[in-house]
């Protein structure tokens, strides 16, 4: 009799994990697909012009005492504290990645990639709300920010002009720039130009390209 209802529990449980098992087959056949907006929010990714970017700008509170380093003595000037931001990005050396570094590695790595810097970059100037904007390329991303008062802007100058608004371009991979140096990338090579505010990416077509070469 023990035998028997061994068995049975046996059975019983395979039967059950079978019906799991397919069951569970089932569900995952008829779940819908998962849509990109979905995928971006559970990962924390973003979608710039079909590709997907690791996204980890936000204002972190460990970002506050190296801005409040930074832009110290300022007074105030927006100028200065956004190239304040982005001199102390560009001190940082340029190095490849295929781990997606966040904004808080690249500062104790003591390194990162265009995307990653920019990112980094990016977190920097949020945290005093400047408005700013990642471009991409085919293989390569950098910032472009609004700076209020461009009157401190060197020349020539290198923006977008978007809503009305001039973003200058802040490229983070060179030894030594300036906030609006001309980075090589054409118009042309543009491939999507994202919001870091919003967080949405802006159309080509509402975007207007001016380059002065030295």
């Amino acid at each position: 009799m023990a035998m028997i209802n061994k068995r049975l529990l046996y059975r019983i449980g395979l039967y059950t994990v079978a019906g799991m098992i397919a069951f569970s087959l089932y569900a995952k056949a008829n779940v819908p697909p998962e849509t990109d907006a979905e995928y971006c929010k559970r990962c924390g990714m973003v979608k710039i012009h079909d590709r997907f970017f690791k996204y980890d700008v936000y204002e972190h509170n460990e970002m506050k005492p190296i801005v409040d380093m930074l832009i110290k003595g300022c007074s105030g000037d927006e100028y200065c504290e956004i190239d304040r931001a982005y001199q102390y990005v560009l001190r940082i050396p340029y190095k490849e990645s295929r781990d997606n570094r966040n904004p808080s590695d690249v500062i104790n790595q003591n390194g990162g990639d265009c995307d990653e810097k920019s990112f980094l970059l990016a977190t920097l100037l949020l945290q005093k709300k400047y408005k700013c904007v990642l471009v991409t390329t085919k293989d390569h991303g950098f910032v472009a920010v609004h700076v209020p008062n461009e009157i401190s802007l060197k020349h020539p100058s290198s923006y977008l002009t978007i809503a009305g608004k001039k973003y200058y371009f802040t490229e983070t991979t060179v030894l030594q720039g300036y906030i609006g140096q001309y980075n090589n990338v054409q118009e042309r090579d543009i491939d999507g130009v994202f919001d870091m505010v919003s967080k949405k990416e802006i159309s080509l077509d509402k975007i207007e390209f001016h380059v002065v070469k030295s």
